[in-house]
């Protein structure tokens, strides 16, 4: 299993203004797609790539009982200690290895998963996994990195005032690839476009995208953020 390194961005998101702001945006549009889609609780959820279970407490309202996978030992150990929630369950593994009988869940939410899947093969292997441990009808919600998660000015923004540290190495029609890093630990990763998703995924689900900067601008949270949401919501049912 992976060791998190990055303790000290956790401190800093919660501190940073900026940061923290963003954050909140991000998890505030997520659970208005949720509401969205789920009128009443379903019976299971699961979260994948769930860190340290701030994806998964959002889950809370809306399932009766969640499970949480991530590949990291450390980021599981903080999962289960802030968990307050008494029917969650976390699990260490990458999702490839993540073990279920099929139809197990009402809902699988993945928020920052698909920019760590770095082939078109692996996206197809996960979404037919995800297909697969659903229950007929079930529900889907992704956060993903939007289309000008890779501009210059979110770079600049990201390097000042986060100091999140950026390299974009390829750029693709369908993505661009590159490394991050907050700390010396550089990450690999790959920035799909958000529509190219949803027509590589079609044929598993059928996804809308959340309407995100209508909500920050109904919400007022527009004058606390610094530049474009460079995120999008896709959210949907299994076909």
């Amino acid at each position: 299993m992976t060791v998190y390194q990055w303790q000290n961005y956790d401190q800093y998101k919660s501190e940073a203004n900026q940061v923290r702001d963003y954050y909140d945006s991000v998890h505030r549009c997520h659970e208005l797609a949720l509401q969205e889609m789920l009128r009443e609780p379903c019976q299971s959820a699961l979260d994948i790539a769930c860190g340290h279970g701030e994806s998964t407490k959002i889950l809370e309202d809306y399932a009766h009982s969640l499970v949480g996978v991530d590949s990291s030992d450390d980021l599981i150990d903080i999962a289960i200690a802030q968990n307050e929630h008494p029917r969650t369950q976390y699990y260490c593994s990458t999702f490839e290895d993540f073990e279920a009988e099929d139809g197990s869940f009402d809902l699988v939410s993945a928020a920052w998963y698909w920019n760590h899947v770095h082939s078109e093969s692996g996206l197809e292997e996960a979404a037919k996994k995800i297909h697969a441990l659903l229950r007929p009808g079930g529900y889907v919600s992704f956060v993903v990195p939007g289309d000008s998660f890779t501009s210059r000015r979110i770079q600049d923004i990201a390097r000042e005032g986060f100091h999140w540290n950026q390299a974009w190495t390829h750029e693709m029609p369908e993505a661009t690839e590159g490394v991050f890093s907050y700390d010396d630990t550089w990450i690999r990763t790959k920035i799909w476009q958000p529509f190219f998703l949803m027509r590589k995924f079609s044929e598993w689900f059928d996804l809308s995208t959340w309407d995100v900067k209508a909500t920050l601008v109904r919400e007022g949270r527009l004058p606390h953020l610094c530049s474009e949401p460079p995120f999008e919501i896709l959210y949907g049912k299994a076909r």
